[in-house]
C-alpha cells in the first residue's frame, strides 16, 4: 500500500466523501485534481496531465487550472454533464499549523450552476426532482439562478406521459430520481430516451422528516401542497439544493402549482411540430413562434414569454383581461416607446439577487442592479398615463426601492474591478476611516519623492533612488560606482550585479505605515462592500417582486409590438365552441416570405355543420401551413396575443393536438409509422369535445388500403366518440365520401389551376374535395430525370385504365346499407358480433381491422 504525503492524504479524504464529483482542490493560485479526476479533466478540458511527486517513490497523475480562470472550465465540464465539487482553503495559511484546513464550499451540477458565464442565455435553468410512489409521479422543479420554483402532480393510467411533457416543456439540466424511482429501470430508461441530454442523480435519504420541514422554512403555508407526497418531492428538491449550494437560498421563497385545469395543453409532440419554442432542423428558436413574438427587452421577459406560450391561458377572463392590457399599449405608441425604451437598461436581476443571496455578487452586479432599479420612477410614471386594470396591478406590484439606489449610488463606484478583495470598490466620502486611510496612501508617493530628492542632495548620489517591491518591500538603490559615498545610516537590504540596496530607520518606519493602510483599506473596502450587500439582501422578496412584474409588463409590451409591426387584430374571445378566422395568416412563415404576400385563408370550425374538415390536395400546395396556421392563432389567441387575420372569434379549447410530419425514433427501435400510430393513440385517448385536433396524412407508412382503412377509421371514432374540431389533411380522395353520409363533416381543397401542362397551387383552402394529387408534377419540380417524369405519367394512366386492386377485394370491401357483410364468412360476421365497439381502443381497433382485412383476402384469393 503506497504511503502518501499528509497533502495527498487531506485530497483523499475529502475525494472519498465525493466519489461521484471531479474534486477542485484549492492549492495556492490554482485548482489542483489528482489521480483519476486529472486523468478525466486533462482528457475533456484538454490541459496537460503531470505528475506529482506524493510520497516516498510515488507519483501520481495531476493536472490543474487557474483558480481565476474556473468559470471557463466549469462551464465546459458541467456542459458535458459533469458534476465538481470546489474545495477551498478555509484558513489562513499564514496561520496554520501543519497542512491548511480545506473543505467543500459548493458542488456545481448541471442543475445547481450560478456561475452568470455558465447559465443560458435568456432561458431558465431548471433542475427537477422526480418522486414517484404506487399511484402518482411528482415533479418539483426550481431555477436556483432565478429563484424559481414550481411543483406538478400526475396521477391516472397515462401519468408517464403526462409527466414526460412536463418535463420537455421545462427542458432541465439535470433531473434527481427519488423515492420509487430509483429502483424503476423502465421509468430511467424511458426519461433517458426522451430527455438524453439531461444529467440524472439518483437522491435516497432516510431522514424524512427533515426533508418533509424544509418546505415550511422557505414557503409560505398558503403555498404548500396538501398531499404528502407533493410535499415530499419539494423537499427532497430544497435538500438537494442545500446539499449543492451550500447556502440558506433565501431567494427560492414562492411556491407555485403547475396545474392543467388553469391551462392550455399542448402536449410535447404538439409543441414540436408547430415549432412553438424550438425549431425541428436544429432545436434552436429560430424560425419559431417564440422568435417572431420576442420582442420583450429584457431576459425575465423572454424567460415569461417562452413560458405563456408553452402554458396558454384557459379561462375567457383572463385571455381578455391580458387582451385589454395589450390593446391599451397598443393605443399609445409613445408610452410603450418610452417604457421599452427604460426596460433596455433593466439586467436581470432576478438572477443579480441569487448572487446576492450566495455572495457571489461583485461591484460590477451592484452598479447594474442601481442602474436597473434606477429607471422604475419613470416607467411607473408612464404607467399611470394608461387606464387598464392589469397595467395598474403591474403598476402597483413594482417597488421604486429608491433607498436601495441612494446606498448603491453612495457607496459603489462606477466602474468597480471585477474582484471585491483588491480594493478600489468604495466611494471616497462613504466611511471616514478609510478616506483617512486613502489620504495617508495618496500622500505616500509624494514622501516617497520627497524622500528620493533630499536623499540624493544629502549624499551627492544623482543616481539614487527609492522603489518598491513585494518581496522586500521599500529600499534605497545605489550603484557599485557609488558605493564609497553611501552614508553609515543605511543598512544594505539587497545585492545586485550592478547596484546595491539599503533601508533607512525612517524608510522602515514609512514602509510599515503605508503597508499597514493599504491592508487595512483592502480590509475595510471588503467589510463594507459585504455589509452593502447583506443590505441589499433584506430586501429580496421586494425585488424579486419587482422582477416578476417587470417580466410581465414586458411580455405584454412585447405583444404589443408584434401587433402594431405585423398589423395584427384582435381576435374576439367567445365561449360558443366555434372558431371563426377570416383571411388568417401563419405567423412564422408570412416572416420567411421575401419575393411574394403570403396568401391568406379562412377557417370555420364548429359543432353543428363544420366539425371535422377533410382537405384534400396536391403536395406543396399548403395543406400542412394551413392547419399548422390554424393551431398557432388559436394558440396565439389563449396567450393574450393578437393575431396574423383581418378578423376572428375564437372559443378557447382546453388542448391541441397535432400529428404531422414523418419521423422515426430510432433509439427505441419505432418506425416512422409506429411513431404516427402512436401519436394518433395519445390523440384519440386524450381529446375530448373541447380539443383541436390537427392530423395530417394519417395512413401513409403502410400499405394503400391498410392506410386508408386506418384513416377513416380515425376520422369515425372523433366523429362518433369525441367531437372535437378537427381538420385532417389527406391524399386519400376516397375519404371525402364521408361527408356524404356524416352532416358535421366538410370536404375542402388547396384550389389549384392547370395550364396545359403546367399546374399553379393557389395556396387558397376552398370547399369541395380534390381528385388529383399531382404527385408527379411535384416530383417534376423536384428534379427527377424527364425519362422518369415521363414513365410515372404512363404508369400512372396505366393504373387508372386497368385499376390493380382485384374486382372481388373491391367489391369484398364496398359496404352499403344493405347486405353489406354478405360476403363475409361465418367467422368474421361472429367476430364483428361480439365485438364492443364502445370499449374498444384505436390500437385494438387497428390490429382487428388488419386481421380481418387479411382473412378477407385469403377468401377471395388475393
Amino acid at each position: 500500500m503506497a504511503s502518501y504525503t499528509p497533502m495527498i492524504e487531506q485530497y483523499q479524504n475529502i475525494k472519498n466523501q465525493h466519489p461521484d464529483e471531479i474534486l477542485f482542490f484549492r492549492l495556492g493560485d490554482f485548482y489542483e485534481m489528482f489521480f483519476e479526476d486529472a486523468e478525466v479533466a486533462s482528457r475533456e478540458l484538454e490541459i496537460t496531465l503531470t505528475g506529482r511527486e506524493a510520497g516516498q517513490n510515488t507519483r501520481v497523475p495531476m493536472c490543474g487550472i487557474p483558480y481565476h480562470a474556473v468559470d471557463n472550465y466549469l462551464a465546459k465540464l458541467i456542459g458535458k454533464g459533469y458534476k465538481v465539487a470546489i474545495c477551498e482553503q478555509v484558513e489562513d495559511p499564514k496561520s496554520a499549523k501543519g497542512i491548511v484546513r480545506r473543505e467543500v464550499i459548493k458542488i456545481v451540477t448541471p442543475g445547481t450552476i450560478l456561475s452568470e458565464s455558465c447559465l443560458p442565455d435568456k432561458a431558465n435553468n431548471f433542475l427537477a426532482v422526480l418522486y414517484e410512489n404506487e399511484k402518482n409521479f411528482v415533479l418539483a422543479a426550481a431555477d436556483a439562478s432565478t429563484g424559481e420554483c414550481l411543483w406538478s402532480s400526475f396521477n391516472g393510467w397515462d401519468r408517464f406521459n403526462a409527466l414526460a411533457d412536463q418535463l420537455i416543456r421545462l427542458t432541465p439540466a439535470e433531473i434527481v430520481l427519488t423515492g420509487s424511482c430509483i429502483n424503476n429501470q423502465a421509468v430511467q430508461d424511458e426519461l433517458n430516451g426522451r430527455l438524453s441530454y439531461c444529467t440524472y442523480t439518483k437522491l435516497a435519504v432516510n431522514d424524512l422528516q427533515a426533508i418533509q420541514c424544509l418546505p415550511g422554512q422557505h414557503f409560505a403555508a398558503a403555498d404548500l401542497p396538501q398531499d404528502p407526497d407533493s410535499l415530499l418531492a419539494v423537499g427532497y428538491l430544497l435538500y438537494y439544493l442545500h446539499q449543492t449550494v451550500k447556502n440558506d437560498l433565501s431567494n427560492i421563497n414562492r411556491l407555485v402549482e403547475y396545474s392543467a385545469v388553469n391551462h392550455l395543453l399542448v402536449d410535447a409532440a404538439s409543441l414540436r411540430n408547430l415549432e412553438v419554442i424550438r425549431n425541428t432542423r436544429d432545436g434552436s428558436r429560430k424560425d419559431t413562434l417564440l422568435s417572431v413574438l420576442d420582442f420583450t427587452k429584457t431576459a425575465m421577459g423572454s424567460r415569461l414569454l417562452k413560458r405563456w406560450l408553452e402554458y396558454p391561458l384557459l379561462q375567457p377572463a383572463k385571455i381578455i383581461q391580458r387582451q385589454d392590457a395589450v390593446a391599451a399599449l397598443l393605443d399609445q405608441a409613445t408610452v410603450r416607446y418610452t417604457i421599452q425604451t427604460a426596460l433596455k437598461n433593466i439586467y436581470d436581476f432576478e438572477r443579480i439577487m441569487t448572487r446576492i443571496e450566495v455572495g457571489t455578487a461583485n461591484g460590477r452586479d451592484m452598479i447594474a442592479l442601481k442602474s436597473s432599479l434606477t429607471v422604475l420612477p419613470a416607467i411607473k410614471q408612464q404607467l399611470t398615463q394608461i387606464n387598464n386594470a392589469l397595467l395598474n396591478q403591474i403598476d402597483n406590484g413594482i417597488d421604486r426601492h429608491d433607498s436601495l439606489v441612494e446606498l448603491i449610488e453612495s457607496a459603489i463606484v462606477d466602474n468597480p474591478p471585477f474582484s471585491v478583495r483588491e480594493g478600489n470598490i468604495i466611494k471616497s466620502g462613504y466611511h471616514n476611516e478609510l478616506d483617512e486611510l486613502r489620504h495617508i496612501a495618496t500622500d505616500s508617493k509624494q514622501w516617497v519623492q520627497n524622500l528620493e530628492t533630499s536623499e540624493r542632495e544629502r549624499t551627492g548620489i544623482k543616481s539614487l533612488k527609492v522603489g518598491y517591491n513585494k518581496v522586500f518591500g521599500y529600499y534605497l538603490e545605489v550603484t557599485h560606482s557609488h558605493a564609497a559615498s553611501v552614508p553609515s545610516t543605511y543598512v544594505r537590504k539587497q545585492t545586485l550585479a550592478n547596484a546595491e540596496r539599503y533601508i533607512t530607520p525612517e524608510l522602515k518606519a514609512f514602509e510599515g505605515k503605508i503597508l499597514g493602510a493599504q491592508e487595512k483599506i483592502v480590509n475595510i473596502e471588503y467589510e463594507l462592500f459585504c455589509k452593502i450587500r447583506d443590505s441589499i439582501k433584506e430586501h429580496m422578496k421586494e425585488i424579486q417582486k419587482t422582477a416578476r412584474h417587470i417580466a410581465q409588463l414586458d411580455c405584454i409590451l412585447g405583444l404589443s409590438e408584434a401587433a402594431s409591426q405585423y398589423n395584427y387584430v384582435r381576435p374576439r374571445i367567445r365561449t360558443n365552441r366555434r372558431i371563426s378566422i377570416k383571411d388568417g395568416r401563419h405567423p412564422v412563415v408570412e416572416r420567411l416570405l421575401v419575393r411574394e404576400m403570403f396568401v391568406p385563408n379562412d377557417v370555420e370550425l364548429n359543432h353543428q355543420d363544420n366539425e371535422i374538415m377533410v382537405i384534400t390536395g396536391p403536395n406543396m400546395a399548403g395543406k400542412s401551413t394551413y392547419m399548422r396556421q390554424v393551431a398557432l392563432l388559436v394558440l396565439m389567441a389563449q396567450v393574450g396575443s393578437f393575431i396574423p387575420a383581418r378578423e376572428a372569434a375564437i372559443s378557447p379549447v382546453d388542448r391541441i393536438f397535432t400529428r404531422v410530419g414523418a419521423s422515426d425514433d430510432l433509439a427505441t427501435g419505432q418506425s416512422t409509422f409506429m411513431v404516427e400510430m402512436n401519436e394518433v393513440a395519445h390523440i384519440l385517448k386524450h381529446a375530448t369535445k373541447n380539443s383541436l385536433i390537427i392530423l395530417d396524412e394519417i395512413g401513409r407508412g403502410t400499405s394503400t388500403f391498410d392506410g386508408m382503412s386506418i384513416a377513416q377509421a380515425v376520422i369515425e371514432h372523433i366523429y362518433e366518440h369525441i367531437g372535437a374540431k378537427t381538420l385532417f389533411a389527406t391524399h386519400y380522395h376516397e375519404l371525402t365520401e364521408l361527408a356524404e353520409t356524416n352532416s358535421r363533416v366538410k370536404n375542402f381543397s388547396v384550389a389549384v389551376k392547370e395550364r396545359g401542362n403546367e399546374v399553379v397551387f393557389l395556396r387558397r383552402i376552398v370547399p369541395g374535395g380534390a381528385d388529383k394529387s399531382y404527385g408527379i408534377y411535384v416530383a417534376q419540380l423536384a428534379g427527377l430525370p424527364k425519362k422518369t417524369v415521363e414513365r410515372a405519367k404512363a404508369i400512372l394512366l396505366q393504373l387508372e385504365k386497368n385499376h390493380s386492386i382485384p374486382a372481388k377485394v373491391t367489391e369484398a370491401a364496398a359496404t352499403t346499407s344493405s347486405g353489406s357483410m354478405s360476403l363475409f364468412t361465418n367467422a368474421i360476421i361472429e367476430e364483428l358480433l361480439s365485438l364492443d365497439v364502445m370499449t374498444i381502443t384505436p390500437i385494438e381497433a387497428i390490429n382487428l381491422l388488419y386481421k380481418l382485412q387479411t382473412q378477407a383476402k385469403e377468401e377471395v384469393g388475393q
